[in-house]
């Protein structure tokens, strides 16, 4: 599904995304079922399920709904930088207001637009494993400054009933949607104010040449994914001028088997 004229308007214009339901209930029913236990009962999971992008989760490293936007947004050569699982639960928050501000010619979160195509340096896209309504305390942004010329302004950094800036939103979707933001978006992750958890998986994408987090899935995790996504995972570099032709690091050489596997031997 690539994005569509209206899709791009929306992300330009306020700096984040949703697309509703593109995991299947079954699907979302598995990823929370393994989110659950990795967060209450790990030893009851094989060691490659317990921490995302392993198990059942794996799916969305590079689900066609995301990939799509994500190549016409970053460009066709995408890394996971970082993934992390969110079982938040009424009262609990997920750090105040960041990021926004005059930062859009920086080479890892900065955003532009040059010849009619998106250049988005990081995208983080949200995987909402529970239905999500404005009022709930998911994921909010202040729209537009992803393209602000200013700092963020104190009074606009309030997330107080009250006191909350009048350019502050969020979203509601149904339980398996993606939500898109530029990491140059200024977000948070309010007070939650539902019963029911909020069960979320954040991942976090840029482009193949530039690298910003130290990798922490487990090495378990990475070994017991396919190459194909594995793939997503591999060095940060794009060309490899020793060879003549030079030698792109494309996700179809990786796959082949003409690059080593990624290095699972780190600590977390």
């Amino acid at each position: 599904m690539a994005m569509t004229d209206e899709e791009r308007f929306r992300f330009d214009l306020a700096g984040y995304l949703v697309r509703p339901a593109i995991l299947t209930p079954d699907d979302v029913a598995a990823i929370v079922d393994q989110i659950d236990r990795i967060k209450h009962d790990p030893e009851s999971l094989p060691p490659e399920h317990r921490a995302v992008p392993g198990g059942p989760s794996s799916i969305l490293i590079d689900h066609p709904s995301v990939i799509d936007v994500l190549h016409e947004i970053i460009g066709p050569d995408v890394r996971l930088e970082n993934t992390f699982a969110v079982w938040r639960k009424k009262g609990e928050t997920h750090g105040p207001l960041h990021g926004g501000g005059p930062g859009q010619g920086d080479p890892i979160f900065g955003y532009r637009v040059h010849n009619g195509r998106i250049h988005a340096g990081m995208v983080r896209v949200i995987f909402e494993l529970t239905d999500v309504h404005k009022e709930d305390g998911a994921t909010c942004f202040i729209v537009g400054s992803h393209k602000a010329n200013f700092p963020m302004h104190p009074d606009h950094l309030s997330l107080e009933d009250g006191k909350r800036s009048e350019f502050l939103m969020s979203y509601e979707c149904p339980a398996g949607s993606a939500i898109f933001f530029t990491e140059n978006l200024c977000h948070a992750g309010p007070v939650w104010k539902r019963e029911t958890p909020r069960v979320a998986v954040l991942n976090a994408y840029a482009h193949l040449a530039t690298h910003w987090h130290r990798l922490t899935i487990p090495p378990a995790v990475l070994a017991g994914l396919p190459r194909e996504k594995q793939a997503y995972f591999r060095e940060t570099w794009y060309a490899d001028f020793r060879t003549n032709p030079a030698t792109i690091n494309t996700i179809d050489r990786f796959v082949k088997g003409e690059e080593p596997p990624v290095n699972t031997n780190h600590r977390p």
